[in-house]
């Protein structure tokens, strides 16, 4: 609501003429919300003094003498002063509310410092998802969200941090956003947009852009009784555009990271990530007492396109390979090269039955249609898989891949394009 309308509270109906014929550059209000949410409040003499309202300033107005004491806020005038030179007192109302909001705009965004300082010294690309979304949550008093980070490797969007139960993951490319909804919000000068169904419920949609970049999109879901009032938006607005270019910096800075963690041809972690996420992984399922499983994969007769058609097409088809076991995968999920022709699956939160889905799944992406390795070679590959879950088939790191090896290789000695599970007995033998 702009500082040149008021609202009217008058038993007399003769003031809002008087005011309007006086002041024809103001607006006045008398009833409905427009009056309610006014920043000036125009409080005639004898009229109970509202308690609801975003009236900044209010300027009281009275007949014979000041019975009531005075609010923060309000301006008390002689009734017949006030409408002898109305236009003054409105101005200098108007600057008192003006520099209410001013100082009101830098409370907001020196906590937005603050909290873009904080983000900054954070260096864990999660725990900084987590606090841009639980930040917008609470600046629109919504409880659930979902923020989607663009992943170069899987040329999609994926879950960088969700609180929102009915979220699930789909494998699309900005998964639960309409494209409608995201070109809206993306030409919106508010960075955001809401879209609703015949029920009334619906989700906003707040893209996270640095110039040409959509780094990410947050995902809100609303009821049919849940709205964004002005105030709310405009602070998600300066939020947004001042946290945009702290979360590029910070996820520049990962990527760097991540890159020195990856294998130079296929993209997939390396051997050295593995070994220090499987610690951490074993350490966060003992602190939780939660379950995670590994697969073991390694491709039935790669050697035989070596030899066909060279060690160039071999470590094409390497590439194209770590492409479709991405593709089958969750963002959570780690795609780690072994070695030579070999892969490894890290699944958090995954029991033996749900691994040998994600193993079948893989298969399927892998021998689904042949890999196009040259505009004139393809090739057709299996895989075969092992199998092991952290704490059913081993109690620490060694052990559990030696498992999973083991039960790879099982399968790859005799049928082969099949899925081995980790032996119980075995995880009691001592290690020789």
């Amino acid at each position: 609501m702009s500082l040149d309308s008021a609202g009217i509270y008058s038993d007399r109906a003769d003031l809002a003429s008087r005011l309007a014929a006086a002041c024809p550059t103001w607006t006045f209000h008398t009833d409905g919300p427009p009056r309610d949410v006014s920043r000036l409040a125009i409080v005639d003499s004898g009229v109970e003094r509202p308690t609801t309202g975003k009236s900044l300033v209010r300027i009281v107005l009275y007949d014979g003498v000041v019975s009531t004491e005075r609010r923060p806020g309000e301006l008390r005038v002689h009734r017949d002063e006030f409408l002898g030179a109305p236009c003054e007192l409105l101005a200098f109302a108007a600057d008192l509310a003006e520099a209410a909001l001013h100082a009101s705009r830098l409370e907001h965004e020196s906590v937005y410092l603050r909290r873009i300082h904080e983000l900054m010294t954070m260096v864990d690309a999660e725990a900084v998802s987590e606090r841009i979304t639980t930040t917008v949550l609470g600046l629109l008093e919504l409880p659930y969200g979902t923020l989607f980070l663009h992943d170069p490797r899987l040329e999609r969007y994926v879950v960088s941090y969700s609180n929102d139960p009915n979220y699930r993951e789909t494998g699309e490319f900005l998964p639960g956003i309409p494209p409608d909804l995201l070109q809206k919000a993306l030409a919106s000068p508010q960075l955001f947009a809401t879209a609703r169904g015949r029920d009334g419920s619906g989700l906003i949609a707040m893209p996270l852009q640095v110039r040409e970049d959509l780094l990410g999109v947050i995902r809100v879901p609303i009821s049919a009784h849940e709205s964004i009032d002005g105030e709310a938006g405009q602070n998600v607005t300066r939020y947004l555009s001042a946290v945009a270019q702290v979360l590029s910096n910070i996820y520049q800075l990962t990527r760097s990271r991540d890159l020195a963690m990856r294998d130079d041809l296929t993209k997939a972690y390396n051997r050295r990530f593995f070994e220090t996420y499987l610690d951490e992984e074993i350490e966060r399922s003992r602190r939780y007492g939660t379950l995670f499983s590994i697969i073991f994969l390694d491709l039935d007769d790669l050697k035989m396109v070596n030899n066909l058609y060279g060690h160039l097409s071999g470590s094409r088809t390497l590439q194209e390979v770590a492409k479709r076991i991405l593709g089958a995968v969750r963002g959570i999920d780690k795609v780690v090269r072994f070695g030579g022709d070999e892969f490894c699956v890290i699944l958090p939160q995954t029991d033996q039955d749900q691994a040998i889905a994600v193993a079948h799944r893989i298969a399927r992406a892998l021998s689904a249609s042949p890999l196009r390795i040259d505009p004139e070679i393809e090739v057709s590959i299996t895989a075969s898989f092992g199998i092991a879950t952290y704490p059913t088939h081993a109690m620490s790191k060694e052990n559990l891949i030696r498992q999973a090896d083991a039960a790879m290789y099982r399968v790859k000695s005799t049928t082969k394009n099949s899925v081995g599970i980790a032996r119980v007995e075995d995880a009691t033998r001592p290690v020789f």
